[in-house]
């Protein structure tokens, strides 16, 4: 099974976030849009792994969410992109709100991960929602610039996090399809 450790989203902000991608979609050439049942934002991922090892990494994700507190988070109201400047590999939205409590649990399930032999991340964790990959913008449409797309976002309404998900990527009649496996509360003090 291939997995991965992610936050998924309330349905409103996914709509906006797809609203966003269309907006990306009139200013480009070619690229692949994540599907909007798809839109998450990634912890930790984990990659092909036995089914054997499940009940571990669930018993090592549900400590982590005894230790955090739900949190507030917002999608941020900039565009970035990872790679080269064109094509751009990956067009991504950024967070804000509570980016803290974010990272303190995404530093504490990598943690945990490690210790059941899960490689972590080498680069430092810098949370993100992929929007499009492999996307050609029209230069006359759209500036890109140290790592940043000049488009208007509309500002995004604050949500609570209040759980993780263990999640399975699955192939499903050629198209990606991401299934959660388990669920986990955060339920840590603040």
């Amino acid at each position: 099974m291939r997995l991965f450790i992610g936050v998924d989203f309330p349905k409103r902000v996914v709509d906006e976030l797809c609203s966003l991608q269309n907006t990306i979609r009139d200013l480009v050439r070619g690229g692949r849009f994540p599907a909007p049942d798809n839109l998450h934002l990634t912890l930790q991922f984990l990659g092909e792994t036995p089914e054997s090892r499940i009940a571990e990494i669930h018993r090592a994700l549900s400590a982590v969410a005894s230790r955090h507190a739900p949190f507030q988070l917002a999608v941020d109201d900039r565009i970035g992109y990872f790679g080269s400047m064109n094509p751009v590999r990956v067009a991504w939205v950024g967070m804000k709100g509570d980016v803290s409590a974010l990272s303190a649990i995404q530093a504490d399930v990598a943690t945990a991960m490690s210790e059941l032999g899960f490689a972590a991340e080498e680069r430092a964790y810098k949370p993100h929602i992929t929007l499009a990959r492999d996307a050609f913008f029209l230069q006359s449409e759209v500036n890109l610039k140290n790592g940043a797309i000049n488009l208007p976002v509309t500002p995004f309404p604050l949500m609570r996090i209040e759980q993780f998900a263990l999640i399975s990527s699955e192939i499903d009649q050629g198209r990606r399809r991401y299934r959660p496996l388990a669920v986990f509360r955060l339920a840590g003090e603040k």
